[in-house]
């Protein structure tokens, strides 16, 4: 226990330093009459092995962490390993009714998603480590003793529970460290804990691994000064081409922009021909057109697409935000004045994105419904972006607007927006 502990303590640090989001505990050791109570509940002894796990381990632990969104992950993973005495009960399955008698599983451990890790009591150890899918209902065998199944996950920085996550690491014996997959998992994270930009720099591919674990912050951007901008570019499209998996290949192509900005303009246009060889999603050409082309040419492209692909027609406000929110242009507010239509949900995210001037805010509450409605419902975000910057006179008026407002809207919920908003203003 004091060896998992440690490896436990020093992950969760290191994660945290790199800015993840982590919960660690471990309990003291199971009292004797602790252990006593939960076995007269259960009517059972408990395996020897868990007993010792939890008399002269710990009674209780919990590890969880959660990488960043910027961090492109080789798999898709996160942290989630735990246990707790008091907690320990049979486990029955959605499919199964409970006949009273002595069941196989006890559920040791319960993911967020509602997946569960299970003791199967009829194995050989009475502890093999099963994981059971709430949605598909199947189970998969993790490790054939509690012991083991600690140790690997804790070599694999205590990955889990939901089902998407073991599979990759799992052979017909359960986890297997000497999987390609596992091997590959475990150097990804190593790297990740130890990497630092000033190492990264010396070498573009060491860069490029970088970027895709931390993101492009400012610091980072810099960083690939030094280098040629084509061949930055090239290697950013030949390490989206080795990427199996369309999101992480989509993602990096994103971090070509951050990075490259206008000097990836020609190859951000050739994406717009029909005849280009690199298929990527809308959003995707949409995220590289706002990072790169003049922001004129890249409306325009973005704009079109919208029209075209409008169904019946007009797009939804939904839509319209993921393609045209990160132009932060206040050319966006005047293609959607003919364009919004209720509901309104979307539209009210892509107003508050697109840098709207306070004249922009009194014409909206003044205008349609749908254009008030959407101004209320953007005010939180409009506010934290600077409204209360605004001058005086124009403070004032907005206010006055949204007290015309308070008294036209019917509906509670209208009415509590309304007052939101009113609460926002000095």
């Amino acid at each position: 226990m004091n060896v998992w502990k440690r490896h436990w303590q020093e992950l969760i640090q290191a994660l945290e330093q790199k800015g993840a989001d982590t919960q660690f505990s471990v309990g003291p050791p199971a009292a004797e009459s602790g252990l006593a109570e939960v076995e007269s509940r259960l009517g059972i002894r408990l395996p020897p092995e868990l007993r010792t796990l939890l008399k002269e381990g710990a009674s209780q632990a919990y590890v969880y962490w959660s990488l960043p969104d910027a961090a492109i992950l080789p798999f898709e993973v996160s942290g989630g390993l735990g246990w707790d005495v008091d907690q320990l009960d049979f486990f029955v399955s959605n499919e199964e009714e409970y006949t009273g008698e002595q069941q196989r599983y006890l559920s040791f451990h319960l993911a967020g998603n509602g997946d569960e890790l299970l003791l199967d009591l009829l194995s050989a150890s009475g502890t093999a480590v099963v994981h059971w899918a709430h949605e598909t209902a199947e189970y998969l065998l993790l490790a054939l003793s509690v012991t083991e199944f600690v140790d690997k996950i804790t070599a694999l920085g205590c990955v889990g529970a939901e089902e998407w996550q073991y599979p990759e690491f799992c052979s017909e014996s359960g986890l297997d460290l000497e999987k390609q997959a596992s091997r590959q998992w475990r150097a990804w994270l190593h790297e990740y804990l130890t990497l630092t930009l000033g190492q990264a720099q010396k070498e573009l591919p060491l860069l490029l691994r970088y970027a895709e674990m931390f993101g492009t912050d400012q610091e980072i951007a810099e960083a690939f000064g030094p280098y040629n901008a084509d061949e930055v570019l090239q290697a950013f499209l030949n390490r989206a081409e080795q990427e199996r998996n369309s999101r992480n290949k989509e993602a990096i192509l994103c971090l070509a922009g951050d990075v490259l900005k206008e000097q990836a303009a020609d190859f951000v246009r050739s994406l717009w021909s029909e005849t280009s060889s690199v298929k990527i999603s809308r959003s995707t050409l949409a995220y590289l057109s706002a990072q790169c082309l003049p922001g004129d040419e890249g409306l325009e492209h973005v704009f079109r697409m919208l029209e075209v692909s409008a169904t019946p027609a007009k797009p939804s406000g939904y839509v319209a935000s993921s393609l045209l929110q990160n132009f932060h242009s206040r050319r966006v507010l005047v293609w959607m004045e003919d364009k919004v239509a209720f509901p309104y949900g979307g539209w009210d995210a892509l107003y508050a994105h697109s840098q709207p001037a306070p004249f922009d805010i009194v014409q909206w509450l003044g205008g349609s419904d749908v254009q008030r409605q959407i101004v209320i419902a953007a005010f939180p975000a409009l506010y934290d972006k600077g409204a209360g910057s605004f001058g005086r006179a124009e403070l004032l008026q907005i206010r006055s607007l949204l007290e015309q407002a308070l008294e036209e809207v019917v509906l509670k919920k209208e009415k509590q927006a309304v007052r939101d908003a009113l609460g926002r203003l000095p």
